[in-house]
């Protein structure tokens, strides 16, 4: 599934082209961001530390802490969850087998099929947010990438504003739209 997505991200981000000048090094800087951020979680956002603009004087690097802390995390709780899951489904089964309670006297086999059903929702969440986190930091490096490329120079210019109708039955306004490019 891993696979599909970033074959995906990959294919989406090739096909589209914002400036004519340098579009194929821009394309091929971003499609390497990433790239590496995907192989190396955080190495996308290093790689656009390149790029960043002269005046933006914050470091990209705070946000490796966040990347490596969410995976961490997350490995963690599918670890912990995972664990849990085991004992409480191994002393059920042992109960069903005529054995007697170990470790968890207190509790009666439908409660422990119960907490046991808990264990494996967690487990499954933590496997999601494992996902989630690895997904947004891939995202994040392109979407910076391409933040980074984008150019905004005095040659573009975006004007919006409303065309007054008149007729002789009604009176009405039309919202008008005007991009304008300078060569």
């Amino acid at each position: 599934m891993i696979r599909i997505v970033l074959y995906l991200l990959i294919i989406s981000n090739a096909n589209y082209y914002a400036q004519t000048n340098d579009s194929l090094d821009n394309d091929k800087f971003t499609y390497r961001s990433t790239i590496l951020s995907s192989i190396i979680p955080g190495s996308g956002q290093i790689n656009n530390n390149k790029i960043k603009p002269v005046n933006l004087h914050n470091r990209l690097w705070w946000k490796l802490p966040i990347i490596y802390g969410g995976l961490a995390t997350s490995s963690y709780l599918i670890k912990f969850n995972h664990q849990e899951f085991i004992k409480i489904k191994d002393e059920r089964l042992s109960r069903q087998n005529g054995n007697s309670a170990v470790n968890y006297i207190s509790y009666s086999s439908d409660q422990l099929k119960l907490i046991q059903n808990e264990y494996r929702r967690l487990r499954d969440f933590s496997i999601i947010s494992l996902l989630g986190v690895y997904l947004l930091q891939i995202i994040d490096a392109n979407v910076e990438a391409q933040l980074f490329l984008f150019d905004i120079g005095d040659n573009l210019s975006f004007k919006f504003k409303h065309l007054n109708q008149n007729n002789l039955f009604s009176s009405y306004l039309i919202p008008q739209f005007s991009l304008n490019f300078k060569l």
